[in-house]
């Protein structure tokens, strides 16, 4: 019983930014998504999966390295799409407003 609370905290914890990674995909928007808050996870996630790798707790280093890379997915995308939210948000010279 204690091991299913630990997989399934590991998995929601795991698939936690995967809705941010679709909107981010779905809008090509990201003004408002926090990179500082991203790189603070990154981070966090690099150090729990070094926990993980020297305790030998692979079932963490598997979830938390899937979240990992969904993290960076996110950075990727927010640093891509942080301009095009800001140009939507700008008047068009050419609208005559």
């Amino acid at each position: 019983m204690i091991d299913a609370i630990g997989y399934t905290a590991g998995f929601l914890a795991m698939i936690s930014f995967l809705p941010q990674v679709m909107r981010t995909l779905h809008t090509k928007k990201a003004a408002d998504v926090s990179l500082a808050m991203l790189i603070l996870t990154l981070t966090t996630n690099i150090l729990y999966v070094a926990y993980g790798l020297l305790l030998s707790l692979y079932p963490i280093v598997t979830m938390i390295g899937v979240m990992t890379c969904i993290v960076l997915l996110q950075i990727v995308l927010t640093v891509k799409y942080r301009n095009n939210s800001r140009m939507a948000n700008k008047p068009d010279p050419g609208d005559g407003k």
